[in-house]
């Protein structure tokens, strides 16, 4: 593997987590460097960092907590 796509992957470990369980990412990062950016995307939507996925998050949270100031009145 390139020696700056290993350094990256690296420095945090929720990329090294996510290139274990999917180890096609590993291979295409062998053959491309270049493709690290949709390395990095995919890690996050894994992950669950995108914007669409936290405000999904936010939201859920929001209407329990409506829910239970709903039952206490």
């Amino acid at each position: 593997m390139h020696p700056n796509c290993y350094y990256f992957i690296q420095s945090k470990p929720e990329y090294k987590e996510f290139i274990r369980f999917h180890p096609s990412w590993y291979r295409t990062l062998n053959r491309h460097p270049d493709s690290l950016p949709q390395f990095v995307e995919a890690a996050r939507q894994y992950h669950g960092q995108t914007f669409p996925q936290q405000l999904e998050k936010w939201q859920k949270n929001i209407n329990t907590v409506s829910m239970i100031m709903r039952l206490f009145k």
